[in-house]
C-alpha cells in the first residue's frame, strides 16, 4: 500500500499505544553508500518497555528533508510483510488507516 502523511511531525495513535513518525540519520556501513543514509520509523511516545523501539519505514534517502519531502508526497507501507499477532503489524496498520493518512493505491 502507498500512503502519504498530511503533515510532519505525524502522531497517532495505535493499539500498541500513541506513536509519532520521525526520521534519524545512520553512518553508511559500505564504501559505495553515501556517507550519512536517513530513514523514517514509527516511535513509541509512551514510556515503558517499548519505549526505545522503532518499526522502520520503507521512506529513506541521503537528505533529511528528501526524507521528509518523501513522507508527505508518498511511501509504501506493508503490513502484511510482518506477523498478524506483531505488533509491527498492528502498528503499520493504525498508521494506514490513521485519520489524514492519504492512500495513494485508493
Amino acid at each position: 500500500m502507498e500512503i502519504k502523511l498530511p503533515h510532519m511531525p505525524f502522531k497517532f495513535d495505535s493499539p500498541e499505544g500513541r506513536m509519532e513518525i520521525t526520521v534519524r540519520g545512520a553512518p553508511a556501513h559500505g564504501e559505495s553508500e553515501p556517507k550519512q543514509q536517513f530513514g523514517a520509523a514509527v516511535t513509541f511516545l509512551q514510556p515503558g518497555p517499548q519505549a526505545l523501539k522503532r518499526v522502520q519505514l520503507s521512506a529513506k534517502g541521503t537528505t533529511y528533508s528528501g526524507v521528509m519531502q518523501l513522507l508527505t508526497t508518498g511511501f509504501k507501507v506493508t503490513p502484511s510483510a510482518h506477523d498478524k499477532e506483531s505488533a509491527e503489524f498492528r502498528v503499520l496498520t493504525a498508521l494506514c488507516h490513521a485519520t489524514g493518512v492519504v492512500d495513494l493505491d485508493a
